[in-house]
């Protein structure tokens, strides 16, 4: 296996999936996964076994999708959904109190509603179906279609990191199975051809994912960057026929910040945000009936290195699954919250949030 450059001083690596069917690559793919997610955190990944005809149609239904009217768009809003499916307008989330200039539409686990009573954990309420257009009868196949593969890949990477801790491979299934919540999003940066909108860059601002670790597609205008530990950012652009990796928030409190998950942003540089962006997020995240996160039991060396979770106070960490997951779509999608979670939105506006920022 090979680790290779992509564009000047600042690449990121790509490793190779499929050496992990070989017998005579695998301990050199363990090798270098270990080093890649504990020094570096992204890195991208070909020999995922996605099936891009499969993608293309997801991403084309997609694209019909976000063509439509904004009032047909917004039948299936995020507004009416308490699992927080659905589609969110462009602007309509903020980070680190800037807006987000994208539309999205978010997509879970095919799964029927729980009936979660008030003494319930909320977060079982993330359990349930998700919304579909009648305008594009075919995003339904596509999309639980590419998810299953996107998914399978994933969970394939997740053992990958087991072992490459020297810990058993299922050390962390409890997370992942039984009732999964894992979600992709299919996320439309509109064209920005106005001179007066040059204010509207931020694709995405600063954050860190919530789930184990998340697997991303995205088109060729670039704009993903990468914040170094030394405070810089680098460009992560895209490459032909790979997916980009990087660690999210629960694989970094299960390895006791061993692993940690990294601060990434969307910026549009003014000559790319003339075209539309896409680009495609699958978000392993975990059984929100799992309870608590489990700590990997790595070795002495590794423990030793391990720094604990990284602190945040405008993004605290927690070791229960269902109060991580929640979170951020509490503070994401305050019309959802103030809807259907009245109790959680006073005590947000009580506490001054009172704009659609996870952070």
């Amino acid at each position: 296996m090979t680790t290779t450059g992509i564009s000047g001083e600042h690449n990121l690596p790509i490793i190779n999936l499929a050496e992990l069917d070989n017998e005579s690559t695998k301990a050199h793919f363990y090798t270098q996964l270990r080093h890649l997610a504990k020094d570096i955190g992204f890195f991208y990944v070909l020999g995922h076994g996605i099936n891009e005809n499969d993608r293309e149609a997801f991403l084309n239904a997609s694209k019909k999708f976000f063509a439509l009217p904004q009032d047909e768009k917004e039948q299936i809003s995020i507004e009416h959904s308490k699992h927080f499916r659905g589609y969110t307008k462009t602007g309509d989330e903020l980070t680190r109190n800037k807006p987000d200039y994208r539309e999205q539409i978010d997509i879970g686990e095919e799964l029927p509603a729980l009936e979660v009573g008030e003494k319930d954990d909320i977060w079982l309420n993330l359990i349930g179906p998700n919304q579909w257009p009648k305008k594009v009868p075919e995003m339904k196949e596509a999309a639980l279609r590419y998810q299953s593969q996107v998914r399978a890949a994933s969970v394939k990477l997740l053992h990958a990191f087991m072992v490459a801790l020297g810990v058993p491979e299922d050390s962390l299934d409890e997370l992942i199975t039984g009732v999964p919540q894992s979600y992709v999003k299919v996320v439309h940066y509109p064209a920005n051809n106005d001179p007066k909108n040059a204010d509207k860059l931020q694709g995405v601002g600063p954050h860190k994912d919530i789930g184990i670790l998340t697997m991303l597609w995205q088109d060729n205008s670039g704009g993903l960057q990468v914040l170094k530990k030394d405070g810089t950012w680098i460009d992560a652009p895209p490459v032909k026929g790979t997916y980009i990796i990087n660690i999210g928030e629960s694989l970094e409190l299960a390895t006791n910040g061993y692993l940690q998950a990294n601060i990434h942003q969307v910026v549009r540089p003014p000559e790319s945000a003339r075209s539309s962006r896409y680009s495609i997020p699958f978000f392993l995240t975990t059984n929100v009936r799992a309870k608590k996160i489990p700590l990997v039991p790595l070795s002495e060396e590794l423990k030793a290195q391990a720094q604990g979770p990284s602190s945040d106070p405008l993004n605290p960490l927690f070791d229960d699954v269902g109060k991580n997951l929640i979170k951020a779509r509490l503070r994401s999608h305050l019309a959802v919250t103030k809807r259907f979670y009245p109790k959680e939105y006073a005590e947000l506006v009580a506490a001054g949030h009172t704009t659609n920022s996870a952070y």
